[in-house]
C-alpha cells in the first residue's frame, strides 16, 4: 500500500509531461508542411550545393558568402524561408525509420540527375 502511495504521483508527473512530437508538429501545421515530393527536391538541391562548396573549400576559397549565396537562391526558388526549411526538417526527422526511407528517395533524386551530367575524357 505504501509503495502505490509513491507510485501514483510519480504516475500522475509523467502523465503531465507534453510528449516532444506535437510541439514540432505544431510549428510546421497545415501550408507550413512542405509536401515530401518537393522536400525531397529541395534536399537534393541543398546537397548538390553542399557538394559545390566542399569542391569550392578544397580548393582554398572561403564559402561562406557564397553558401549565403547559394541558399538564398534555393529558399526563393521554393519560395519558403530558411525557418520554414528548418522546422520542416525537423518535422521529417521525427520518425527516423520513415526518414531513413525519406532518404532513400533523395538518394534517388541525385542518382537520376547524375545521368544528365556528362563525364569529362580521361586522359
Amino acid at each position: 500500500m505504501k509503495n502505490l502511495f509513491l507510485f501514483l504521483p510519480l504516475a500522475l508527473l509523467i502523465s503531465c509531461v507534453p510528449d516532444q512530437k506535437p510541439e514540432v508538429m505544431l510549428q510546421v501545421m497545415g501550408d507550413s508542411i512542405i509536401p515530401e515530393p518537393q522536400m525531397i527536391l529541395i534536399l537534393a538541391d541543398a546537397h548538390t550545393i553542399e557538394a559545390a562548396l566542399l569542391i569550392s573549400r578544397n580548393r582554398g576559397t572561403d564559402t561562406k558568402d557564397l553558401a549565403n549565396y547559394y541558399y538564398a537562391g534555393l529558399f526563393n526558388k521554393y519560395r519558403i524561408s530558411k525557418e520554414r526549411y528548418q522546422q520542416n526538417l525537423a518535422y521529417y526527422r521525427e520518425d527516423p525509420d520513415s526518414f531513413i526511407q525519406f532518404y532513400e528517395k533523395v538518394n534517388l533524386e541525385l542518382k537520376e540527375r547524375e545521368k544528365n551530367f556528362v563525364k569529362a575524357p580521361s586522359d
